[in-house]
């Protein structure tokens, strides 16, 4: 029945409302005339289907304004009328500025709401071109500066593998590293785009997904895998996880080297869901610690030889933080840091934000211990 009834409505256009209402109201002011001492009914009814019927159409200010000036000359010449003859008392005429200021207010009031609209709409449309230029750029970045990097750098392994002269081969190498930096560079510029692009947001499975993110990066990176995943399903954005779990990784890969431990942990409890990276690389200082643990007091983490320049962690706490749950840092058993994800399984909107970001005790051995729990190895 509703779909039938909206149905009908998108057939009435404003313009077929308005001359209802006209229609309406010649026959209320006709009303008055015919029906002497009664003019009240007739007259509500001719201005209380203006208001009912403009906001339902939403007809040109030229078009209200007509109207209502329409309609006050024909119920005021009535009233006066009336008033003149003795029919009803000089002050019901007083009810002509009233109406006609009262039904001003209105179409003032519906006009702020239909710029206010219309302006949301522009800039809602202006969000979507922004998120497809976004995309396109994502697509263009990948294929216009991967492809050629991956293109050099066979070349380079291949002319490594050819050449035996030392100083030839560190000129090569020196090359390789140099690629490999931008490769990185590339990575993550990507990898931003895609962490502020338009979300999408569906039922993810989060293990799944842990295991495929180890996957990908198993073969690039030689070292000790580590998934233990029960973090079961979650709505969320697909690329903004998999952009965030990238980016806790290479800040793993910095403080690691072959055959050093990484660890991806994925948890779940009644409240929240937790998903993490631990390293046996050589960790983060107190004072990069409390820097991300307390980022609201807008402290800056002190910088490392190994340090880039934040960017990464300050939108993987950005993605964090839109899901209502916080990014935390701590010391994995294995020696090195220890980065968690907590994610309220609740929406913001369902549950109060206090409750849902409540921060847990990572200081703790069994609280560290329930994150790295031995798991599979790759």
């Amino acid at each position: 029945m509703s779909a039938t009834a909206s149905t009908a409505t998108d057939r009435v256009g404003p313009g077929d409302l308005y001359y209802a209402w006209l229609a309406l109201s010649v026959a209320s002011v006709s009303l008055m005339w015919f029906w002497p001492g009664e003019e009240t009914i007739p007259y509500h009814v001719a201005w209380a289907s203006f208001a009912l019927l403009y906001g339902l159409g939403n007809w040109g200010l030229r078009r209200a304004l007509s109207g209502l000036a329409l309609c006050t000359l024909m119920t005021g010449a009535v009233l006066v009328t009336r008033a003149a003859t003795g029919v009803i008392a000089i002050s019901e005429t007083a009810e002509i500025p009233l109406m006609s200021i009262l039904m001003l207010l209105m179409v003032w009031h519906v006009r702020r709401r239909q710029i206010a609209l219309a302006a949301v709409t522009t800039m809602a449309q202006r969000e979507r071109e922004q998120a497809r230029d976004r995309e396109r750029l994502t697509r263009l970045t990948s294929h216009e500066m991967r492809t050629p990097l991956t293109i050099s750098r066979g070349y380079i392994e291949l002319l490594l593998n050819r050449e035996h002269e030392p100083d030839k081969r560190r000129d090569l190498q020196v090359v390789d590293d140099e690629l490999d930096r931008l490769t990185r560079v590339t990575e993550r510029l990507v990898r931003v785009i895609r962490l502020q692009g338009e979300a999408e947001v569906r039922l993810l499975d989060l293990d799944a997904m842990l295991l495929q993110t180890v996957q990908r990066w198993s073969p690039v990176a030689r070292r000790n895998w580590v998934v233990d995943a029960h973090a079961g399903e979650h709505d969320g954005s697909a690329e903004r996880m998999r952009a965030s779990l990238d980016t806790l990784i290479e800040n793993a890969l910095r403080y690691t080297s072959d055959g050093d431990t990484i660890r991806l942990t994925g948890s779940r409890t009644a409240q929240q869901i937790e998903l993490s990276v631990a390293d046996s690389g050589a960790g983060l200082s107190d004072e990069q610690l409390a820097a991300i643990n307390d980022a609201a007091k807008g402290v800056e983490p002190p910088r490392d030889a190994l340090s880039q320049t934040g960017l990464g962690l300050e939108l993987v706490r950005g993605l964090v933080t839109a899901h209502g749950g916080r990014l935390l840092a701590g010391a994995a058993p294995e020696g090195g840091a220890l980065l968690v994800m907590q994610i309220p399984v609740e929406s913001p909107s369902a549950t109060q934000l206090s409750e849902a970001v409540a921060p847990d005790d990572l200081s703790g051995d069994q609280r560290v211990g329930d994150l790295l729990e031995p798991g599979l190895v790759f």
